[in-house]
């Protein structure tokens, strides 16, 4: 049986959309389990209409513990062998998990990863990872996932998307890599179990149709400024880091590229307009940037040849250890995004 994981935290204006495509599905053999994490809108009294009827649904009420809390609640509620994911505002096609089940039944994989559609409203992209419609042993993963499941080539791009959703993955990688992750995690926590489930994996199916619907909003990419960012963004990478150590495949390569990613990341956000932390204060986050040993370490090793051009200036910064050079940067994308 698979079992579909909903997490659902005020997507009120979506969420009917996203469970009459779940009750529209055409496998019967799977179970919805959705969790209503503490919303404080409609969205809880709409998840126990749904599951009133159809009895491939229940719920689960719980306080707001955060996405990833959201999905452990699901997962110790569920009893599938295969477990997959889909967010409340998404949607998805009525046949996504009978062709991941058929899959499931054709080579007995230990993840299915299906391609999806990034949906912007007026239009649906494919998002275009680096998989084909077949099945990987180990030694096809090795050779064609591993080496670019992280990076690509191209500044950002994944080869294979860390999100949960849109894959199906064997129940025993699941409880060993998404338990032990940090709660805390706003950033980046598909990855911190998506891809540490890919380095277990002996085997993999891909499905290159995409069914799954990721709806992109003006709301995807928020303006606000996270303050507790600074504190959490790395815990993904250390994660990561952990995992690459016990694996017998190295992606340390790519894991100086995703680090700089995520360091552009946070940057970014101590550049919006809405930090009202004065310059004395921006800087020491800067300054202790600078001073991380992998973050220089992994600017100084990464191929300036595959980043863009502000990228460049920002890891010849870091890659010095410049506290000086990387305010600039940080001082020029304040501007840009209109802070002062």
């Amino acid at each position: 049986m698979i079992s579909v994981i909903v997490p659902v935290y005020k997507v009120e204006k979506y969420l009917r959309q996203c469970l009459d495509s779940l009750a529209a599905q055409t496998l019967d053999d799977m179970e919805v389990i959705i969790v209503d994490d503490g919303s404080p809108d409609g969205c809880p009294a709409i998840c126990d209409e749904y599951a009133a009827k159809d009895a491939r649904m229940k719920v689960v009420h719980k306080e707001n513990g955060g996405l990833l809390s959201a999905r452990k609640a699901g997962l110790a509620a569920s009893k599938g062998d295969y477990i997959g994911f889909v967010d409340g505002d998404d949607w998805v096609e009525p046949d996504t998990f009978l062709n991941m089940y058929k899959a499931v039944c054709e080579y007995s994989p230990d993840m299915v990863l299906s391609d999806f559609l990034c949906d912007y409203g007026d239009r649906a992209e494919p998002s275009g990872q680096c998989f084909e419609d077949r099945f990987y042993n180990h030694d096809r993963l090795e050779k064609e996932i591993f080496p670019r499941m992280l990076f690509d080539g191209r500044f950002y791009s994944f080869g294979v998307n860390p999100n949960c959703w849109s894959k199906l993955v064997r129940r025993e990688l699941i409880e060993k890599n998404l338990l032990p992750v940090d709660e805390r995690i706003r950033m980046g926590e598909d990855a911190a179990f998506i891809y540490p489930c890919l380095l277990d994996s002996q085997s993999i199916a891909c499905i290159k149709t995409p069914t799954y619907h990721y709806r992109i909003t003006g709301q995807s990419m928020s303006t606000a400024y996270d303050e507790k960012l600074k504190d959490i963004i790395l815990l993904p990478y250390k994660r990561l880091k952990e995992k690459n150590a016990a694996s017998d495949f190295d992606i340390s390569a790519q894991l100086d590229y995703y680090l700089l990613y995520m360091v552009n990341f946070l940057l970014r956000n101590e550049a919006k307009k809405a930090n009202f932390h004065s310059k004395q204060e921006r800087r020491k986050v800067i300054e202790n940037i600078c001073a991380d040993e992998d973050i220089r370490s992994a600017a100084a090793a990464v191929d300036m040849g595959n980043l863009p051009a502000h990228t460049k200036l920002l890891a010849s910064a870091l890659r010095r250890g410049s506290s000086f050079m990387t305010g600039k940067y940080v001082e020029f994308m304040r501007a840009y995004l209109g802070g002062k």
